[in-house]
């Protein structure tokens, strides 16, 4: 966790990748992978994270039946260039100026893996997402499920305990409500992806599996704990 720079698209993000689909690709841009925080809110633009890991090591949830952890939910600040322009007739505003605040529809996502021979299908998703003409990346964010169905089928096969890098790419597609299509700018978020042990974690009576945010195995190995 750092404090965020003067320059508010970090290293962290790679360089820009322009988009087709748009006069403007850099219209609504995605900035800082925000930082949970205490209360897991991702609330704070000016904190983030350059990256996060995962352990997909097996563990009982209770069922007796093992399970392994795939899911890395991120939350990013992003910002709409665009302006606010009224439409006035005859002196009077019949739209305040909506028409260029951006809907995402789709995220559009290509993996790839720090371990040799091994290559990652592009996925797409769909999501609803909404910013307005204007916003800032103080008030606005986007969350994202970085590792998607395919990926995570591939990770369940071919992780072990040596940590490999998963370098998640994604971007937002969609329409402001003017109707034109548009794109964001290309992001990049390391996941470093193992196996703290092969053997599968079973806590005892009373204790559950340790969970930052709600998501097993994020940014920690797993370990049992007593619940308060």
């Amino acid at each position: 966790m750092r404090r965020q720079s003067l320059i508010r698209v970090a290293m962290l993000l790679g360089p820009l990748v322009l988009a087709g689909c748009s006069a403007d690709p850099l219209s609504v841009v995605i900035t800082t992978a925000r930082a949970p925080g205490d209360q897991c809110k991702f609330n704070d633009d000016t904190v983030y994270v350059s990256g996060g890991s995962l352990d997909m090591r097996p563990y009982d949830p209770g069922s007796g039946i093992p399970v392994q952890a795939t899911v890395f939910y991120q939350v990013f600040s992003w910002e709409n260039n665009l302006t606010t322009t009224p439409l006035t007739v005859n002196g009077q505003v019949i739209d305040p100026g909506a028409g260029n605040n951006f809907v995402a529809d789709t995220a559009h996502f290509s993996y790839q893996y720090s371990g040799a021979g091994q290559t990652f299908e592009d996925e797409i998703a769909n999501l609803h997402a909404v910013i307005d003409a204007g916003g800032t990346t103080q008030s606005n964010s986007v969350g994202i499920d970085l590792i998607q169905p395919k990926a995570a089928a591939k990770l369940l096969a071919i992780v072990d305990t040596t940590p490999q890098t998963l370098l998640v790419t994604f971007y937002l597609s969609g329409k402001v409500t003017a109707g034109n299509s548009l794109n964001t700018n290309k992001v990049t978020f390391p996941i470093t992806v193992y196996k703290s042990s092969n053997a599968t974690l079973s806590c005892p009576a009373g204790q559950q599996v340790t969970a930052e945010c709600g998501q097993v195995g994020r940014d920690s190995s797993l370990a049992c704990f007593s619940p308060t």
